[in-house]
């Protein structure tokens, strides 16, 4: 299936919007009665309230522990991921601040699809500016599957970076990709927020 067209969204005043809107869609393309979310980047529970209190289950993983009726764990996410069963969650929302393929490799690695199985994939990009120097954290390189270094890169060449890291990580999973959509920033920053939906490899 095509991607849907991409709504322009200003990182500041926007993101909100733009971040409930792509988890809205991965909540109906799964069904609410069927998802199961792992958060990993919880924060004060802005997108539990504004969506996945919906979802049949919950936990996020933040660093700091907030007063609420969430259930989360309060731990470097990565220790989490490695020590948790994955296989319990069908969704898994990454919004980082910087870049989440450290903790998209743990998925890759430990959360193989089964046959039949629907997943759901959240997250936000924003390495942009440190692609723009050269500087690609490597957690993305390896994702990507680079192995040479890299020159600054146009926006076209970002955009495939990072197509190339997701596409690595689905099939890690055995997955293939069958809904995708994105939300890209105005700012310098140019913050992409991207969702996709998985089936099994056939």
């Amino acid at each position: 299936m095509s991607p849907l067209p991409i709504p322009k969204i200003d990182n500041a005043k926007g993101a909100k919007k733009a971040k409930v809107q792509l988890r809205r869609h991965v909540l109906d393309a799964l069904g609410p009665d069927q998802t199961r979310v792992f958060d990993a980047f919880a924060g004060t529970g802005l997108l539990y309230d504004a969506i996945w209190h919906e979802a049949s289950r919950y936990v996020g993983c933040d660093a700091r522990w907030h007063q609420d009726a969430r259930t989360c764990y309060v731990a470097d996410n990565q220790r989490v991921m490695r020590a948790i069963d994955l296989t319990a969650f069908n969704c898994f929302d990454f919004d980082a601040y910087g870049a989440p393929w450290d903790q998209m490799a743990i998925l890759g690695a430990r959360r193989p699809m089964q046959p039949g199985e629907v997943v759901g994939i959240v997250f936000t990009e924003g390495t942009w500016l440190k692609t723009r120097t050269g500087l690609i954290p490597h957690a993305l390189r390896r994702a990507a599957g680079l192995k040479f270094k890299t020159p600054i890169l146009s926006a076209e060449g970002y955009d495939e970076l990072i197509a190339r890291a997701l596409n690595g990580v689905v099939e890690r999973m055995g997955g293939t990709v069958i809904r995708r959509w994105r939300a890209r920033g105005l700012t310098p920053a140019r913050v992409q927020y991207i969702a996709v939906v998985l089936e099994r490899r056939r």
